[in-house]
């Protein structure tokens, strides 16, 4: 599970405050038991606030049991307990997600390393060391500040349809790459 935010110095939507990193966008893998992959993912673009619809789409997406796996669990267990202050009457089932976070960033800095890093555990880093052929280079948006980016552009009033469609693939692309990344990176521990 990987998640999107963006952070506004003046509140853009009633209820939020300056620097909130408001979630409008995730992108889920989830494995079954044959190891086949399904895909689940929100991006909300429309330019209203997000948070509500996220709520429900990321509840639906992770269900009730199972892990939840991550990368730097804080950053999304913490957008998880926000959402659960702003939003009480769904407050027991996003502590319960945010509870069966797993996060595996400090299983790789426990248990791996490659040179290619350069010092970085940032999941951009690690991944190519891992599965080389999974790579952000190509993407328009490759990373959080870019996708932060691309979303302020895509939700601007004067942004023609055109590019809002461009903007919303990119940002599609890059985070499904980042729940992708995360499958990768189980299955190098994988027998």
């Amino acid at each position: 599970l990987d998640f999107e935010t963006v952070s506004f110095i003046i509140p853009r939507w009633l209820g939020t405050r300056p620097f909130q990193a408001l979630p409008f966008q995730f992108s889920c893998h989830t494995e079954d038991a044959d190891g086949s992959l399904q895909h689940t993912g929100f991006l909300d673009l429309s330019g209203a606030a997000p948070m509500a619809d996220f709520v429900e789409a990321v509840l639906a997406a992770v269900g009730r049991v199972g892990p939840i796996l991550v990368w730097n669990r804080g950053f999304e267990a913490g957008v998880l307990r926000r959402l659960a202050a702003d939003f009480p009457r769904r407050a027991t089932e996003l502590e319960a997600a945010a509870d069966r976070m797993i996060d595996l960033l400090p299983i790789y800095r426990e248990h791996y390393y490659h040179p290619d890093q350069r010092g970085s555990w940032s999941i951009k880093a690690v991944l190519p060391t891992v599965a080389p052929d999974l790579d952000y280079g190509d993407l328009a948006v490759s990373d959080g500040q870019a996708a932060q980016l691309a979303y302020q552009e895509a939700i601007a009033p004067g942004t023609p349809p055109e590019r809002h469609t461009e903007l919303r693939e990119q940002l599609e692309r890059y985070c499904e790459l980042d729940s992708l990344a995360m499958v990768q990176l189980v299955r190098h521990w994988a027998p």
